[in-house]
This record gives C-alpha cells, structure tokens and sequence, in this order.
C-alpha cells in the first residue's frame, strides 16, 4: 500500500503551501486529506484504480489529481516548484518546539535560515533573542529545543501510529503458517509518541515468513536486515523502522513482557526475580539454579503470578508505583474505551468545525454513545469563528430540531448546547455570564499568553474555575506535541481549586494535545477532582480520538468513577444541573 507515502507528500505540500500561500484553507485541505488517508486502512491504490477517491472525506477533485500524480510518478510536482522557489527544509525545521510554517517563512525572509543548521547560528549570534513569533526570548531554550527536534528523528503521534500499524497487521495476516502476532514497545503501552514498532511471531516457519513480511515493496522502504528469525526494515512514512522477532510458543508470554517494557519496570521484574531465586529473561523465568528449569513464559499472567503480583495493564508498566500496587493486589480496574458513553468537547461549522452538528451526531450515535456536546467557541476568538450571542441562539435552535427528532424516532440519543469560552488575561471569560449560563455546559481555555508567567497563568486558571458557569477546563495545559510544551502554572494550586468548585479537568484527546498529560491526570486523580475525555473534534471521523484519550486516562491510573462521561444520559444531565 502506498497510502503512507501519499499522506507523507500531501503533509509536505501543506507546510511549503503555509509559507507561500496566503489562503490558509488550502494548507488545511491538504493536511486533512493526508489525515483521511493515512487513516484510511485499505490500500489508496483499490480506490485509484476505481475512481472512487473522491469518496474520501476532504478528497476533491483537485487533490484527486495530485494524488493520482503521486500514485504515478512517485512525487508531486506542484510540491518540487515549490521547493525550487522556497529553499528551506520546513520538515526539519517545523520539528522545533514553537516554530510552525509562519515562522519558517519569517525566519527565511528576515534571516535566510534554510535549515536547522543556519537556526542553531543564527541563536548562537543573538539574532533571535527577540525574534517575534518563537514565544520564547531565551537563547538557551531555543537551543535545547533544537536538540529536542534532532533526536525526534522518525518519532511519530500515536494518532499516526495506529493506522499505521493497522497497515502493518494487514501484511502480518497474509503471512501463511503464522499462529499469532503482537506488537509490543511503547506502541503497547500506549505512549504519545512512537519512535518504532516491535513486532512479535509465532511460527513454525521462521524464515519464509520473514522473506514475506520483507517483501512488501509497497510499504517497506529499505530492508535493515533479515535473518532466520529477526528483520528490521524502514517504512516508506517517514523511514519509521520495524523490527520483527520469531519467538517460540514457550517463551511468548516472556518475549511480549521483555519488548513491551518500559525498561525501568523489566529491570524492577527481574531485580524481584533474583531475589526468589529466579532469573528473568526475553525466553522466560527460569531458576536461578538450573537455567533449563522454566518456571513460565508462555504467557505474561503466569510470570506476574510466579513473581507474587496480579496481572499489569501494558499502559502502566513503567516503574511508578505499579509494582507495588500488583504485590499489594491494589492495581485499579482501568477505564475502557466501551465504558464511555459520549463525547463533550466537539466543533462543527458554527465555529471552526468542518462538519455539521448532525454529521457529529450521526458519528456518536455510529459509536454507540448515549449524547454528545456541542461545544462551538464563543466569544471574541476570531481565529476561531467565534460564535457571538446571535447564532447561539440560531443554533439552539438547531440542536432542539435534531433533539426532537431523535426523540420521535425512537432514540434515546441527545446533543446537549455547550460552549468554549476563552479565557482572558484577567481571568474573566470572553462572554457574558448572562449568556453562558444559558447553554448546558461550559467548557473556558486559554488561547492566548502563554508566555505569561506561571503566577499569571495560574490566576487565570483559578478564576475561571470560580466562575459558577465554568464546568470544564479544557486542555488545561495549553500543550501540543512535537510542536509547544505548554504554559507553565502551579499544577497544585489548579487541583485544589478545582476540587473546593468541582470543576472538571480534560484530558483532550485530539491526536497532537493528549493533554492533560498521563501524569498530571494522575496527580488531578489523586486529589479527588474528576476528569473529562473529550476529543476536540473538529469533523466527524476526528471522534474516533475517543480511543487516544481514553488510552492517557489508563495511562493516569483512571478508573470508570474518575471519568464523568462514562456516566450514562441520565446522570450526567443530573450531574450537569448540580455542578
């Protein structure tokens, strides 16, 4: 399949057209076609040949011609005049923390910075001590920045990660004589970011499976190496590597425990197993006094039970009370992905959404959820189409239209009115409560002053949670991955004032926020405030986020009673009037 290569071009054709096109939309649609086809799970190719990519979500008929040019020549070459015109690496350099395609642009039409090489200049002679756009005035972050961006290499956003690897699955299941498959790593655990897949086999025909897996011209780049039972290889989306290991039916449990990691829990696991006598390996635990005496390995539960602890959940191991808890038997039962029952952070073409409120509707209820909210900006964010109190009201009156008809179907589904207000320098919101108090739900963020100092932030913060009308904090910490760290506040002070208001946390699982982060959710957990996961979807497949932000929440620890919207319909409208 060529759909990571297509993704790839079409996501280098929005960062170059950023820099020369002043019609942003253009950017968008392109990324938002990459976005659609990375995900899509079938080969781009089967619809080519059909005609049908226009059936595609974002897919129209001008980006059909570019895919079809991709398809065919292996390159773009609206892309390569753009390139020939625009010398500058924007891949490398968009891999900084705080610098987008804008600041590419500015950073060559001021400084000629071309690449990550003339930017560490340009830092190291004081020439963007106070260069506007950067958010930081440090010489010394901007430098660490840089070699944050070095070492990213080939890392990729866990939402890129799983179609991804879908892909992968699709080849592993063609392989004739396979028992079984898993991929382990930090894709298994779930992280936020993924540097690589690890790949387990079971077979009893090591070689030839490993000459198929290879073979995939379509999908693999570079073959590193292939042995009898291990092959590395690089994928064509962004030479990501996957490494392949054929491990024996007796030692699987041990081989999925060892590669799945973290590192920092194997080597607690194996200091636990010295300790009753017992060795620990990737082949299994063994005594320590007769390395052929295997104690288990062919399954991961057997070899926690043979060390004295309960099973643990792959997004926990990562050596930070885990341990403790399974000798304990005190692991929390984690929050499933079937447990949640809506969605309560979403945009639809009222603000900056793509989509309508009923194509989000019609998603929800494709899910199984029992009611989603509808949570338009409001205000004066302009970025984002704000919504003022006028069409607040139009669109009231469009979710009691939808409402009704869901009810005379027979449906039990419901669109609750909610609204995303921003949060100001002062601390006050950028609506009046006389409006705000008149929609279901309110969710209030900060989109602006980041470099604020964290008093600063923390005020803001504190005061919109005092706010009667505040319900939820929304991405509470202003992250996005691979490209800003956030602002900086008293994470303390945020959690004990939204437990004195009982005001709910986000953890918003829009594929490049994941925020809050696993362990400030862990910290909200452990100071009695409850948590929201939400998706910021902007469209209506972005809804399928659902699973990344649930995947944070077990990260944190996160039951089924920590997360409001695994409440069902009933409650949570309960929960919503008192609150």
């Amino acid at each position: 399949m060529k759909n990571s290569l297509v993704a790839k071009v079409l996501l280098e054709l929005a960062d170059y057209s950023d820099l020369e096109d002043e019609q942003p939309y253009r950017a968008r649609a392109y990324r938002r076609a990459a976005q659609t086809i990375e995900a899509t799970p079938g080969p781009i190719e089967e619809l080519w040949k059909q005609k049908r990519l226009q059936d595609l979500p974002g897919v129209g008929e001008n980006i059909e011609k570019k895919i079809d040019e991709i398809l065919r020549t292996g390159k773009l070459s609206t892309l390569e005049k753009i390139k020939s015109r625009i010398p500058v690496d924007v891949p490398s350099l968009t891999k900084i923390e705080g610098i987008g395609p804008k600041t590419v642009k500015l950073l060559y039409s001021e400084l000629k910075v071309k690449n990550i090489g003339d930017l560490e200049e340009a830092i190291k002679a004081g020439k963007l001590h106070d260069f506007r756009g950067l958010g930081v005035k440090s010489d010394e972050l901007l430098l660490e920045r840089v070699k944050a961006a070095k070492l990213q290499t080939n890392r990729i956003l866990l939402a890129q990660a799983i179609p991804l690897s879908e892909r992968i699955e699709k080849t592993l299941k063609e392989i004739p004589g396979i028992s079984r498959y898993a991929f382990a790593g930090s894709f298994r655990r779930m992280k936020e970011t993924i540097g690589d897949f690890d790949v387990l086999l079971e077979t009893d025909t090591a070689r030839e499976a490993i000459q198929f897996f290879t073979q995939n011209e379509d999908e693999i780049k570079e073959v590193l190496s292939a042995g009898d039972t291990k092959a590395s290889v690089k994928l064509q989306n962004n030479n990501f590597q996957v490494d392949m290991r054929v491990v024996p039916k007796k030692s699987w449990g041990a081989a999925l425990l060892y590669f799945t990691g973290s590192k920092a829990h194997n080597i607690e696991l194996r200091t636990i197993a010295i300790k009753k006598g017992l060795r620990l390996n990737e082949y299994g635990l063994f005594k320590a006094s007769d390395e052929s005496a295997l104690v288990a390995g062919k399954n991961e539960e057997e070899i926690y039970a043979a060390l004295g602890m309960d099973y643990i959940e792959p997004e926990l191991r990562e050596n930070k009370g885990e341990i403790e808890a399974a000798i304990l038997h005190r692991l929390p039962k984690l929050v499933n992905l079937e447990e949640i029952k809506g969605d309560l952070q979403m945009h639809t073409i009222y603000s900056d959404g793509q989509e309508s409120i009923k194509a989000m509707a019609g998603k929800a209820v494709e899910l199984g959820y029992e009611y989603i909210a509808v949570t338009d900006h409001v205000g004066s964010l302009k970025i984002a189409n704000a919504m003022d109190e006028p069409r607040i009201g139009e669109q009231r009156k469009e979710i009691n239209k939808l409402n009704d008809s869901f009810e005379k179907s027979g449906s039990e589904f419901h669109v609750f009115q909610g609204a995303e207000a921003n949060i100001k320098a002062d601390g006050s919101l950028d609506m009046p409560n006389s409006i705000l108090k008149r929609v279901e739900i309110v969710l209030a963020s900060i989109h602006s002053g980041f470099s604020d100092d964290s008093d600063k932030i923390t005020g803001r913060l504190v005061s919109a949670m005092e706010n009667e009308n505040v319900d939820i904090i929304a991405h509470p910490t202003g992250r996005l991955i691979f490209e800003r760290s956030g602002y900086s506040f008293d994470l303390r002070k945020v959690i004990e004032t939204a437990k004195r208001t009982g005001t709910i946390l986000e953890i918003d699982g829009h594929a490049n926020r994941l925020d809050l982060n696993d362990e400030n959710a862990r910290e909200a957990i452990k100071g009695g405030v409850k948590l929201a996961v939400d998706t910021d979807s902007h469209e209506a497949a972005e809804l399928n986020y659902m699973r990344l932000g649930v995947a944070e929440a077990r990260r944190a620890w996160a039951t089924k009673g920590d997360i409001i919207n695994t409440m069902p319909r009933s409650e949570i409208e309960k929960f919503l009037e008192n609150d």
